[in-house]
């Protein structure tokens, strides 16, 4: 599977991860604007891919979580629209029915906020992925 586009899909959690497939100008926007708002730890994104998103800290987490709203993938109440999420992977992207399986799975987890849903949900995404990679 390729983390790129299924981290990247969510956040999230992940800039990490679709930076290679998703727009880029949409991404890019999405990503500046985050950056200011949020003032989230440039070397913490970096290593986000790396590390899973372990130990991340609030403006890391809630960075996830503007984000998917950038993307149109989390509303501004937090829930997840899967649909808009599987719609982010292009179609001719390998692995693409793995990457939306990873989605389908973990677009349902919740936090306390939205911030700590966008986390969780990256979290779920990194552990399938890795899982996935294993098989």
């Amino acid at each position: 599977m390729n983390t790129s586009a299924t981290v990247l899909v969510f956040c999230a959690l992940a800039v990490t991860l679709v930076l290679g497939h998703h727009p880029k100008p949409m991404f890019a926007a999405a990503a500046e604007k985050c950056i200011e708002k949020t003032g989230v730890d440039l070397d913490a994104l970096k290593t986000l891919h790396e590390t899973g998103g372990v130990n991340a800290d609030e403006k890391l987490k809630c960075f996830g979580a503007c984000i998917m709203k950038g993307l149109g993938v989390m509303a501004e109440d937090g829930t997840v629209d899967v649909e808009a999420a599987k719609e982010l992977v292009p179609s001719d992207v390998p692995d693409r029915d793995k990457i939306v399986a990873v989605i389908e799975a973990c677009h349902h987890e919740k936090g306390a906020n939205e911030c700590e849903t966008a986390h969780a949900i990256g979290m779920c995404m990194h552990k399938n992925h890795m899982n996935d990679m294993q098989n």
